[in-house]
């Protein structure tokens, strides 16, 4: 037999499969097939949607955002969160540094944050606080959930490069530390053994994630309280700023550093670098599992349903291998089809979950969201066709009289 013939067999039996494949889904036997079809659709939605939220955790997919806000943070070993990092390394010479940062195109305002847990005292109440030390801008309206507006701008006690300028002595309290103090705007509070501090402002709002009793003060002032003013430290920085294009400038500025946004800081430290990946592994695992093993239910019975209709093709002189190869491509062609819809479902998904985050958690998409899920979708359905095929054609075999 030569290969022309070969081909055409071949494509002749393909097409014979195709046009069966379309009559079963559209005449006679339309739910069976509409099952086969969304069982595959719905597993590779969940699939793809996992995927678009793994890829967005992974990537940072916010990071184009318009409202772009950068954290210049020491890198460590992932364990302790930047957002209460206490203890850990610091960087040196903020001053300067922040000076530094506001002449970058783009930057609106740049500061230095030291955070530390003190001994605060107030009227008769004597309780741990978290104090943050910041040097107050216009464009910095709240740090640590903190309103800074009460304090004075600048950070009046750093003068000309020494810690010998105007002491303000100024606190401004969450309302919890309020609480836990005892403590109202003008009365004085002692901070980590230092009583030249008074309450400036209490903030009573509720923008702030939990209850932690929080105080802000001056930066240097924090500095000289805590002995960081010898080589001028902070925890972090923190860069207001709508331009993702200053992020590799910042990078730069101190060597082991990392630079995160506000989705990153919030997201990427709580959930480990590895854990997307891992999430998207077992994502595909559990779709292409639970897609093949539906495809091969819900074919094996139609294929039972049909004995009666491959006796009569074995009849008419259609053989096994011919039978064999209808199977096969029905089943590519269900689970393709299966494929494309989820790939579209998932897309879909992704997109509503994104705009139901925007609405009521984040300002920023939390997933990706890209047209090639759909191709994505269609190739993971038909590795779940191929991985059906086996099994239904030993099924096949036996219900036709061969042996398999």
């Amino acid at each position: 037999m030569s290969i022309h013939t070969v081909v055409r067999r071949w494509v002749g039996l393909v097409g014979v499969a195709v046009r069966r494949a379309v009559s079963r889904a559209t005449h006679t036997a339309q739910q069976r097939v509409l099952f086969s079809v969304l069982g595959v659709a719905i597993a590779i939605t969940l699939l793809v949607a996992v995927t678009g939220i793994g890829i967005g955790l992974a990537t940072g997919t916010t990071v184009y955002d318009d409202d772009v806000d950068y954290w210049i943070v020491p890198e460590s070993d992932g364990i302790n969160s930047p957002l209460v990092a206490t203890d850990g390394p610091q960087f040196g010479s903020v001053h300067e540094t922040t000076d530094r940062i506001n002449e970058i195109e783009d930057v609106t305002s740049a500061t230095p944050v030291l955070i530390q847990v003190l001994r605060v005292e107030g009227g008769s109440s004597t309780e741990y606080v978290l104090v943050v030390g910041v040097v107050d801008h216009p464009d910095v309206d709240r740090v640590a959930g903190v309103s800074t507006t009460p304090l004075t701008p600048g950070d009046p006690y750093y003068a000309d490069g020494g810690y010998d300028g105007q002491w303000t002595g100024e606190v401004v309290l969450s309302d919890s530390a309020a609480a836990v103090l005892e403590a109202s705007a003008g009365d004085s509070v002692t901070v980590g053994g230092n009583g030249s501090f008074t309450v400036a402002g209490v903030d009573e709002s509720a923008e702030r994630i939990g209850d932690v009793p929080t105080a802000v003060v001056q930066l240097s002032e924090l500095q000289s309280v805590t002995g960081a003013d010898r080589h001028d430290q902070a925890d972090q920085f923190i860069v207001a700023t709508n331009s993702p294009a200053v992020e590799d400038e910042l990078a730069g500025v101190y060597e082991q550093s990392a630079v995160l946004t506000r989705s990153e800081l919030t997201a990427t430290q709580t959930i480990d670098a590895e854990l997307p990946v891992a999430l998207g592994f077992a994502a595909i695992v559990v779709a292409v599992t639970i897609g093949t093993l539906f495809v091969v239910t819900t074919s094996g019975l139609e294929l039972v349903a049909d004995r009666q209709q491959l006796a009569t093709m074995s009849a008419l002189g259609v053989s096994v291998r011919s039978q064999l190869t209808f199977v096969s491509v029905q089943t590519l062609v269900t689970t393709a089809l299966g494929g494309l819809l989820g790939g579209i479902g998932g897309l879909v998904t992704v997109r509503v979950v994104n705009e139901l985050a925007t609405r009521t958690i984040t300002t920023e998409p939390i997933a990706a969201s890209s047209p090639l899920f759909v191709p994505y979708g269609l190739v993971v359905g038909v590795v779940i066709g191929l991985l059906s095929v086996p099994w239904l054609l030993v099924a096949t075999r036996r219900l036709t009289g061969g042996v398999p």
